[in-house]
């Protein structure tokens, strides 16, 4: 309980006294603890290569022992090799856990020492998600090693994603995670002055944020021909990654632009290499597939498929051959930039696709920054966004059972606060959420043209 005031609280704390505290904080061992000291070790030790499959196969027996799901279906099965698994083992996907949600609850874990959180709901209807209050260790050591590629080793660093400053206030710190906090939806050249001058006086080297935000604020110092010599890297990730943003960031400005995939069921996490723009998949995560549409794991290079994932780390809430609607293109075995035996992957394409929102003047936020991690996905069924011009935004909800009128005031709330006042939000109820004539679901459908 301590613990979870602190970080709570920390940060409404003056800057000038977190600025003080950030720079005492230079150990993240005396931080996170013994736990995650030991994990990223074993996560140094492990870097060349690391065989998963005994981690996989305990993994998915245990899960068939005891999770309510696996048992029902697959009995007594004991899964003793990698072909068994793929020849036995089925799918499974979001619309299937949210279903049968409480089947794939462990019964001998108390969940009210768990986190709760959500997907965000991309395509529809949100899942719900638990997992254990220490799994922050592995997630947090796995990160770290992940930019540590992009020359990142517990620095100070900006962070310009879906935080929402007060009036006022310009950044905060969290002397804890060595963050300097911005507003993620300010992105105007006004308020990318004020982050520009920030983080050159306090001399931040990594910039954590979305890639369209990367890019937006590139184009800002690019046009002001500001000095960059300082910014090491953007680390990026929650977004689809285009031509364009890497070769202003990387080609034009010469900043490191590092991304990583990840996802809120985590399951799965792939970093850039630190030679290449390919992704190396963590083995110690999970255990990652990639399935062409019929199914079959892919293993030649150049082919592309759905990524499927296999939980190591979470024993509350169990995830075996999940397929996340998320796709990539198999790029080998082995690195030759770096050495590593891992899967490499390209184009990978998620769910988020970073798309813009306009504000009457023609500023903009991006669904990736409306979405919603809170109890208000328990009562909506699906959500979708409509734009037909600037400054005009509606929002299409399915409700959910237990849906009220305070659900809609804040949800109200929500919306109208991440955008500037001049934006005209209408709320409209609907059986079924709009699709392209593809038959795909997209969050954002606008006929506004990007600037």
């Amino acid at each position: 309980m301590l613990r979870e005031f602190i970080l709570n609280t920390i940060t409404r704390l003056p800057n000038c006294f977190n600025r003080r505290l950030i720079c005492l904080n230079g150990n993240p061992d005396l931080v996170y603890g013994p736990a995650y000291s030991r994990y990223r070790l074993f996560l140094k030790q492990t870097e060349p290569y690391f065989n998963n499959e005994r981690q996989l196969l305990g993994a998915v027996n245990r899960a068939i022992r005891r999770i309510p799901y696996y048992r029902d279906i697959y009995g007594d099965l004991q899964v003793s090799s990698i072909q068994e698994f793929e020849s036995t083992i089925q799918f499974i996907d979001k619309d299937l856990v949210t279903k049968h949600f409480d089947s794939f609850l462990n019964p001998d874990i108390d969940l009210r020492k768990c986190d709760w959180g959500t997907t965000g709901g991309t395509s529809g209807k949100p899942l719900r998600l638990v997992a254990p209050k220490s799994r922050y260790i592995t997630e947090l050591a796995t990160m770290h090693a992940v930019w540590g590629r992009a020359g990142y080793d517990y620095h100070p660093r900006a962070v310009i994603r879906n935080h929402r400053l007060g009036k006022g206030v310009s950044y905060r710190i969290n002397p804890i995670t060595r963050e300097l906090i911005f507003d993620g939806f300010r992105l105007e050249d006004s308020y990318f002055e004020t982050i520009y001058r920030t983080i050159k006086d306090h001399n931040i080297h990594f910039i954590h944020c979305y890639p369209s935000t990367a890019y937006e604020f590139s184009r800002y110092l690019h046009r002001r021909n500001l000095d960059v010599s300082f910014i090491h890297a953007f680390l990026c990730g929650s977004e689809n990654v285009f031509d364009y943003q890497v070769d202003l960031i990387r080609h034009t400005l010469g900043i490191l632009f590092h991304h990583w995939y990840g996802h809120s069921e985590k399951l799965i996490l792939a970093g850039y290499c630190r030679h290449t723009s390919e992704y190396h998949v963590e083995p110690t995560y999970g255990y990652f597939e990639l399935i062409d549409e019929h199914g079959r794991v892919i293993r030649e290079t150049g082919r592309a498929g759905e990524m499927v994932g296999t939980g190591f780390h979470n024993n509350a809430q169990v995830f075996i051959r999940y397929k996340t609607g998320d796709y990539a293109e198999y790029a080998g075995g082995l690195c030759p930039a770096c050495g590593r035996r891992v899967t490499l992957l390209r184009n990978i394409q998620g769910r988020w696709s970073g798309s813009r929102i306009f504000n009457a003047d023609g500023t903009f936020i991006t669904t990736t920054a409306l979405n919603l991690h809170s109890g208000l996905n328990a009562f909506i069924e699906g959500l979708q966004f409509i734009q037909e011009r600037k400054g005009e935004l509606r929002i299409l909800i399915i409700r959910s059972h237990g849906y009220r009128k305070d659900h809609e005031k804040a949800l109200h709330r929500h919306f109208r606060e991440k955008f500037k006042k001049d934006m005209n939000i209408r709320i409209e109820y609907v059986n079924r959420l709009q699709r392209l004539s593809n038959g795909k679901f997209v969050q954002l459908i606008t006929h506004v043209k990007d600037q």
